[in-house]
């Protein structure tokens, strides 16, 4: 058997995307725990009753994502990845600094925030074929866990970091003031990460690290393969609406907190969201692949997320009959651990269904969904000065709900069925056909 040889400059070349994902997810998600203090700042450049908001740089990335990540993806493949990383860097670290320096202009922001979002779309869609080039067989997993972890880490720190900058306190004269110095530090940070991308990556390693040559089909046979399988055109939109309702929470951190009473914008709602998710994309998955069960944890998520949302919604109330905003806070971490638990699961159920399509073919199919179905939702609660946003809570609500009746008729994972089951099943069939 012919050995392969890997090399220490991949760790290089992943540690470099890594930290520019990390500050891409903060320039997508900058203004989500500050929007109220974002909008007093702007209020004088914001028409009434429109979507042009701080919280339009939240919508942009999803429509981005939808409009050219299957183009980009087949771009990467064309001109190779060096020139497309080259290529999204320039973006991150042009457009970034121009954000810092316009900053107090709210149109010259919208308008780099579609630049930053287009290399924001080139960088996630080259995480497959960067782990796939630089790292053997049996490091993919890990190399993409880093990647998934930096993206959650980008989110963490902006919730913490936004509010530091500025002043949150609405009874406070100066509230707003301080999101200039935020936007240029958080470009200068951008724009090293960037150029470090752009110095640092080298389009592939001396020898490959496997001896398996794979042929990736494009994503249009790709597509035709998944929806054949049975089940997973309603799994892709199950999945899609978990996937899209909690970047939605993620996304209106601060209108959410306004929701439950809160009257500072200080980003703690999304912290706990993004700590609890963290924690539920560790134990459930966990959970599933000990007990050898898909179909059920992944239901089971699905009903806590319900359950959580029915409580979110009541918060309101709770708190009107005297609640402690301790619960509301259990609450919320509860709703990002089964919001984030049924997202890890989801992926990993949905290759099951679909094997042997290729894993990543999977993933962007439900993330091509997801973004639709964020997208939707943010455009709803942002119409007319977010009149709307109650009312789509109620409707996601009644959608989780069908999602999650929708998950107890998909199938097992064939993949992952214990011998047990298998002799149930052919013992059930087997009676069947006795009578």
């Amino acid at each position: 058997m012919k050995s392969i040889r890997v090399y220490p400059y991949r760790w290089v070349v992943l540690g470099a995307l890594m930290v520019v994902i990390m500050v891409s997810e903060m320039q997508w998600l900058v203004f989500a725990p500050i929007s109220r203090a974002a909008t007093v700042f702007y209020k004088t450049q914001i028409p009434e009753h429109s979507l042009f908001s701080p919280d339009l740089l939240t919508i942009i990335h999803f429509v981005s994502f939808l409009i050219f990540s299957v183009p980009f993806s087949y771009l990467i493949h064309k001109i190779g990845l060096k020139w497309s990383l080259r290529t999204a860097s320039l973006l991150l670290a042009l457009f970034s600094m121009m954000k810092g320096l316009t900053a107090h202009n709210l149109t010259s922001v919208v308008i780099t925030q579609i630049g930053l979002s287009l290399g924001h779309v080139i960088i996630l869609s080259s995480v497959t074929a960067v782990t796939n080039r630089w790292f053997p067989l049996k490091e993919r997993g890990f190399a993409t866990g880093l990647v998934s972890l930096f993206q959650y880490l980008g989110l963490l720190l902006i919730m913490v970091i936004a509010p530091m900058f500025i002043s949150g306190d609405p009874s406070s004269a100066d509230y707003g003031d301080g999101l200039p110095g935020l936007l240029l530090g958080l470009g200068i940070a951008t724009s090293v990460s960037a150029l470090a991308v752009l110095f640092l990556f080298k389009e592939r390693p001396p020898t490959p690290p496997t001896q398996k040559i794979e042929q990736i089909p494009g994503f249009g046979a790709s597509l035709v393969l998944l929806l054949k399988k049975k089940h997973m055109g309603g799994f892709m939109v199950i999945f899609g609406l978990s996937w899209g309702l909690f970047n939605v929470f993620i996304a209106k951190t601060d209108s959410i907190t306004a929701f439950v009473n809160i009257k500072n914008s200080n980003g703690i709602l999304g912290l706990l969201l993004l700590l609890g998710g963290m924690v539920g994309t560790v134990i459930i998955p966990l959970l599933s692949d000990y007990y050898r069960k898909r179909k059920f944890f992944f239901a089971f998520s699905m009903f806590g997320l319900f359950v959580m949302m029915i409580l979110f919604a009541f918060i309101p109330v709770f708190l009107g009959s005297g609640m402690s905003f301790f619960f509301v806070y259990i609450i919320v971490t509860l709703l990002g651990f089964f919001f984030q638990s049924t997202i890890p699961l989801g992926y990993q159920y949905a290759h099951e269904l679909t094997y042997p399509v290729q894993e990543a073919s999977s993933q962007t199919a439900l993330l091509l969904v997801g973004h639709l179905i964020g997208a939707s939702l943010l455009i709803m609660m942002n119409l007319k000065g977010g009149v709307y946003l109650e009312m789509t809570l109620i409707a996601a609500i009644a959608l989780v709900f069908a999602a999650f009746f929708g998950s107890l008729f998909v199938k097992e994972s064939p993949v992952i069925v214990t011998e047990e089951e298998k002799l149930e099943n052919l013992a059930r069939k087997e009676w069947v056909h006795q009578r």
